[in-house]
């Protein structure tokens, strides 16, 4: 059976044409990221189907219109490809090395199909830049292989090297086949299969781009499910789950927890307000955060009240940061009304014994101590007694 090959790269442009509009609608529904990441694949879409519809005019337009053009539109739509995924991976996106990548296979294809006309010198420009780009989508999401990957970023990964495949069976064909293709639409094996397979491509990624989407979605709800939208630390949900999977841990050292409240905080709302009040739970976070360890855990209880998670401390190594932490808050000044205001913290410490078989247990503990730290005068460190 002959298959045409301008007929798939009009069916190709058809399916990108008519998946871009249903994207590009769906953006009104979002913001942020999620929104610019839809809106560049809808657009994405838009350059594939022009580009694929300019293709299958070979022959019948000029060279400026179906390669130069064509071929560009196919480009760019490649680099707002990868700019896309990366901004899904929240790694840098890249945008200027793209661009530049782009151009400089444009500038090739330009070269070799209008100044100094080579077919296969052509195809090499136009693999070279294609490779730059596949490079920088296919390293981030080289972890997807590993056991335990992202479902929705390995199948990104299948369809992306599903299109490498018919690029190196294309250029195979080129450099070892006895009469290679002069064209694109010689209806060759590999000219065949990379046709067919850009004609399914829209399809196919697109499926991939709304796995990551949705991917990517879910995993900023349960963030925002567990965070604290003040200070940025975890709320009480996620200090529970934490919390739990430090008492199943085995560690050479008992865990500790620390019990943190912000000295006279009625009296900071009550002179400036709740906004007021807002910015110094705000800056007590960041200045908690900075003087913690990389395993330690903080999340804000209610109200001015936090808890620090300590897996493997104990409690002299539980004192000691208290102390540093206490003396660390103490030093911050926070501008309320043109002014800097002094705040201080009262600490509670108490470290796991045999007694203690929950973390609600531990937890009250340790919120005992900072009873007692407050009633010796505030601004101090207090250590639970064992029980």
């Amino acid at each position: 059976m002959h298959l045409d090959l301008a007929t798939l790269s009009l069916v190709g442009a058809l399916q990108a044409l008519l998946l871009a509009p249903l994207l590009l609608a769906a953006t009104r529904a979002y913001a942020g990221v999620a929104r610019r990441s839809l809106r560049i694949w809808g657009a994405v879409l838009l350059l594939q189907a022009l580009g694929w519809a300019l293709t299958a005019m070979r022959g019948h337009a000029s060279g400026w219109v179906s390669i130069v053009l064509g071929n560009g539109a196919l480009l760019a739509s490649y680099a707002g490809t990868a700019y896309t995924l990366r901004l899904l991976l929240g790694v840098p996106p890249r945008r200027t090395l793209l661009a530049v990548v782009a151009l400089g296979g444009w500038l090739g294809i330009i070269w070799f199909s209008q100044v100094q006309p080579d077919y296969a010198a052509r195809v090499y420009a136009v693999t070279v830049a294609l490779g730059a780009m596949m490079a920088l989508i296919l390293w981030p999401l080289r972890h997807a292989a590993r056991r335990g990957g992202s479902n929705a970023q390995r199948v990104m990964l299948l369809v992306l090297l599903a299109a490498l495949g018919t690029w190196a069976l294309r250029l195979h064909e080129l450099a070892l086949s006895p009469t290679p293709a002069t064209w694109l639409l010689a209806p060759t094996l590999a000219n065949t299969a990379q046709m067919i397979y850009s004609a399914l491509e829209p399809v196919f990624a697109s499926v991939g781009f709304l796995l990551m989407y949705n991917e990517m979605a879910q995993a900023q709800l349960r963030h925002l499910a567990r965070t604290d939208p003040l200070t940025g630390t975890l709320n009480r949900l996620a200090l529970d789950e934490a919390a739990t999977a430090m008492f199943r841990q085995a560690t050479a050292r008992p865990p500790a927890v620390l019990m943190i409240d912000a000295d006279h905080f009625k009296a900071i709302n009550d002179r400036f307000g709740h906004d007021g009040g807002d910015r110094v739970l705000a800056a007590l976070a960041q200045a908690i955060t900075r003087a913690l360890r990389h395993d330690d855990v903080l999340g804000r209880v209610g109200g001015e009240e936090f808890l620090v998670l300590l897996p493997d401390s104990g409690l002299d190594d539980a004192m000691a940061l208290a102390e540093r932490l206490r003396a660390d808050v103490e030093a911050v000044r926070v501008m309320l009304d043109g002014a800097p205001l002094a705040v201080t913290v009262s600490i509670g410490v108490a470290a796991r014994t045999d007694s203690d078989t929950t973390p609600a247990a531990l937890v009250r503990r340790a919120d005992r101590a900072l009873y007692a730290a407050k009633h010796a005068g505030r601004n101090r460190v207090a250590a639970a007694p064992a029980a």
